[in-house]
């Protein structure tokens, strides 16, 4: 994680994080020079007049779309962890030029933060111009819903520079000081294995986390729960030690929740609805066949296409909320995955507006892991990695005993 003060300091980090991890990923724009996922955390954003740029009129006409709910929502339930914007749609995937940021999502923490998702940023050119969109973004929200406006979060995919570019690039760049473990806007971990990574969010929220009241009331156990802002984690090899002995869920639980929910039982393309009897929505429907979309467009399918065709592709964005999801009681956690080609591994980044960690989480990460492998497997990667990130992480309050038990069990005498 790249934490700064400013973001013209946080642009140097990340120049200097691509250059000295840089591989050499070929595009129709020519060579770039790539590094690993980062989450770049500008403490105290300054917003400033918009650079003009064609993409960035796109998302604003979104956000204005959404303002309003966002501020209304913000006055009702301060609290929230439901204010998420798509700025991605299935159709991108037909477009030559798809949307970069795919999400926007709000979190009160004192201050109001924002957090954004970009599937790809080439840093020197466009970090200025897409960071002061978002600066911007935060504080017209803010001032609306009369708060004070904290920090801007970017979690970048497929952070890069072109070749062409490389010694512009080395006259900003700065040696790039990764924070890692808990801070309070936000925490990076680096695990080996599934397991150790649900143990860690649960000891990072049991031992730092804040409580605030949820929109959960109804369920006595949820009306308040322990969080931390903006949980990234790293699972370096998933594909051992997945599932942690005082995990609730089994591992048949778990896959069966993966081929249903998750991939919808094939990778073969879909053209009818994958919903059963009494379902609202499921990942899977919404990544492949959504009967409320205008354009239908199977993007998991796609994203796979696009990868056998070329590892470096930086289209391969599955987007799961719609703009809808801002009016629903029950809005999807999960916004949306990318697969990112990084040498001769595959990366899965899954990116969630809430995640309940005792819960869900652990459940979440092994169907996740196992859609990354799978589609690895089936682009011919010979090995593969992932990402978990979500911006509200938490456990709820009738749960933080069970926690308790897990992380610091009683010795028998």
């Amino acid at each position: 994680m790249i934490l700064t003060k400013d973001f013209s300091e946080a642009k140097a980090e990340i120049l200097g994080k691509i250059l000295k991890e840089s591989f050499v990923c070929k595009s129709r724009y020519g060579n770039a020079l790539s590094s690993r996922p980062s989450l770049v955390v500008v403490e105290n954003p300054e917003s400033s007049e918009l650079i003009p740029d064609f993409f960035i009129e796109k998302y604003q006409k979104a956000v204005e779309k959404a303002k309003d709910a966002v501020v209304s929502k913000l006055k009702k339930f301060p609290f929230t962890r439901r204010l998420s914007i798509p700025l991605w749609s299935p159709e991108e995937h037909l477009s030559k030029n798809p949307a970069a940021i795919t999400e926007i999502s709000f979190l009160l923490d004192e201050k109001l933060h924002l957090t954004a998702y970009f599937r790809s940023l080439e840093c020197l050119n466009y970090f200025d111009v897409n960071f002061q969109f978002l600066s911007r973004v935060l504080e017209d929200v803010a001032i609306d819903a009369e708060l004070e406006a904290g920090s801007v979060a970017m979690l970048v995919a497929i952070p890069h520079v072109y070749e062409r570019d490389a010694k512009r690039a080395e006259k900003l760049a700065k040696d790039c000081r990764e924070v890692y473990g808990y801070t309070d806007l936000g925490t990076h971990l680096v695990e080996s294995y599934i397991s150790s990574a649900w143990h860690s969010a649960m000891e990072v929220i049991y031992n730092h986390g804040k409580i605030k009241a949820t929109e959960w009331d109804m369920f006595e156990s949820q009306k308040t729960s322990k969080f931390v802002h903006r949980l990234f984690i790293e699972v370096r090899n998933p594909e051992e030690n997945k599932l942690h002995d005082k995990a609730p869920f089994t591992e048949n639980y778990c896959l069966d929740y993966a081929i249903s929910y998750v991939i919808g039982g094939t990778f073969e393309k879909v053209e009818g609805s994958l919903l059963k009897e009494g379902e609202e929505y499921t990942y899977a429907e919404r990544a492949r066949f959504c009967e409320r979309d205008e354009v239908k467009v199977d993007q998991l399918f796609e994203a796979l296409r696009k990868l056998k065709a070329d590892k470096c592709s930086r289209d391969c964005y599955v987007g799961i909320s719609r703009f809808w999801d801002l009016e629903s009681r029950d809005p999807p956690c999960l916004r949306g995955y990318q697969f990112v080609g990084i040498k001769e591994k595959l990366l899965g980044i899954f990116y969630m507006r809430s995640n309940d960690v005792y819960g869900a989480m652990h459940a979440n990460m092994v169907a996740f892991a196992l859609l990354t492998k799978l589609v690895s497997e089936l682009a011919g990667f010979k090995g593969y990695e992932y990402i978990h990130f979500a911006v509200d992480a938490h456990v709820y309050e009738g749960f933080l005993d069970a926690v308790r038990e897990i992380l610091y069990p009683k010795m028998k005498r």
